[in-house]
Order: structure tokens, then sequence, then C-alpha cells
């Protein structure tokens, strides 16, 4: 099959999301009666996406019986299962022998961004950066990572919240999809690690070449409870809107 691999990010326990979800692993969560990584897939469907490898953990049987094989989203799935939890860096590394392309997608199993994927990783690789990330301009820091980037489009500084605004008062903010290389990621030690507290700004600091590229599609991150009622109304007529210019 053609077309990138998406690595999606699925293993963790929703634990903010617990007082309106708490029967099933937040991938699995109810968006409108149907589970949002359905939605998800949908959306990596629409966008041309054809291989995803899903990064599981918690609950792990319930989303595979859920996804199966991908076949009705025409999208070939498969599944890394973590013994013990790694976090989003261990998971990652512990996937390697799974991830055949030199480079790929990552994104989270509960947020979705509309991003023009193939467009992302030209980028990346005319870049030769090691991560490329989507960037939004946001305006509230509370439950995002901001980052600095030159005019062209290379990251210098990562997360604190002391970074300023662009003139306009947003930030560019870290909209949890990425280009990866592959080579990066066998350089990851396999054990429990963090993907933004301790990968980015490792890879940083030893002067990585980390690469962003400013988005504008559709976001929500359906983490807390909030935004997960936000979400009921605003996916579906999201994915109604796409369906309706194609």
């Amino acid at each position: 099959m053609s077309g990138p691999l998406a690595v999606i990010l699925a293993g963790g326990e929703g634990k903010r999301l617990r007082p309106v979800v708490s029967d099933v692993p937040k991938p699995l969560a109810s968006i409108a009666g149907r589970p949002f990584i359905h939605w998800l897939l949908d959306l990596l469907s629409f966008r041309g996406v054809k291989k995803a490898l899903f990064l599981l953990g918690y609950k792990a049987s319930d989303i595979i019986s859920s996804c199966g094989d991908g076949s009705r989203w025409g999208i070939e799935i498969s599944y890394s299962v973590e013994d013990e939890p790694l976090d989003k860096g261990g998971a990652l590394r512990n996937a390697i022998p799974l991830i055949d392309a030199e480079d790929f997608l990552l994104m989270n199993g509960d947020t979705l961004l509309d991003v023009d994927y193939c467009r992302l990783l030209s980028f990346h690789r005319r870049m030769g950066a090691v991560i490329t990330f989507a960037v939004r301009p946001w305006k509230d820091l509370s439950r995002v990572d901001p980052l600095d980037v030159d005019e062209g489009g290379r990251v210098k500084a990562f997360g604190g919240k002391n970074l300023m605004p662009k003139d306009d008062g947003f930030w560019l903010v870290n909209g949890g999809v990425y280009g990866v290389k592959r080579a990066v990621i066998e350089r990851i030690p396999l054990r429990r690690i963090s993907w933004e507290g301790e990968i980015i700004p490792a890879l940083l600091s030893q002067g990585e070449l980390l690469c962003a590229l400013e988005v504008g599609g559709f976001f929500i991150d359906i983490g807390v409870p909030e935004d997960y009622a936000r979400a009921q109304r605003e996916i579906p007529a999201f994915m109604a809107s796409l369906k309706s210019v194609s």
C-alpha cells in the first residue's frame, strides 16, 4: 500500500477524563455514538493514509477488537502492545520492529488535528529534520507546549511558559502531529521515557534539527471533560463539512 504510515499513541488510561468516561480506554470514548478513534481513522482515510500502527497499553484488547484490521477504512492496521507502561517515548521505541518507513507520522490517539499529512512529511524530508512538528497559533498555554520557530521553520526552543507570543498575541503551539525519522527513534533507550519531557529537549540540546510547519486545520483534544463535551458537536460537524466539499 502507498501513502504515509501513521503511528498512533493510544496506550494511556485517560485519568483526566474519568469523571465522564470510566469504562473504556480514552481512544474509545464515545463521540456522537461512535468511538473517538473511529472518527480519527475516518480522517486518516480521507487524507490518504493507508497504514496505521497503534501503540497500546491500557485495555489494549478493547481497542484491537474495536478497530480490527482496519479494512472498513481502507487502512492496514497493526498493533504494538507494551507489557508495562513505557510513556510515549518508550512505547515508540518498543514499536521499532514494526515501523517499516524511514519517515512516518506520529500522532495522539485522543486528539484530532486536520493536516495535509503528505505536505507535512514532504516538508520534513526536504528540511532533513529528525522531527517536524505540526504547529498552530493559540492564545492559551494552559494545556499546550509553545515553540520558538525561526523564519526558516527551524525550532529554536520547545516548551516553557516564558516564551513570548508573536506580534499578533498568539503563540505557535504543538499540535500533536509530527513527522519523525525512524533512525532517531532507534537511538532511544528501551525504557519508560517521555516524548515531550525528555526526548525532544535532549535532541534540541544535542543540536539535532527539529522543524515546524504551521497548519490551520480543525483541532480538538478530548482529554478533559469540557473538551469531550464540545467534541460531541464539533467532530461530527467538521467531518460532515469535509465530506460535503470532497
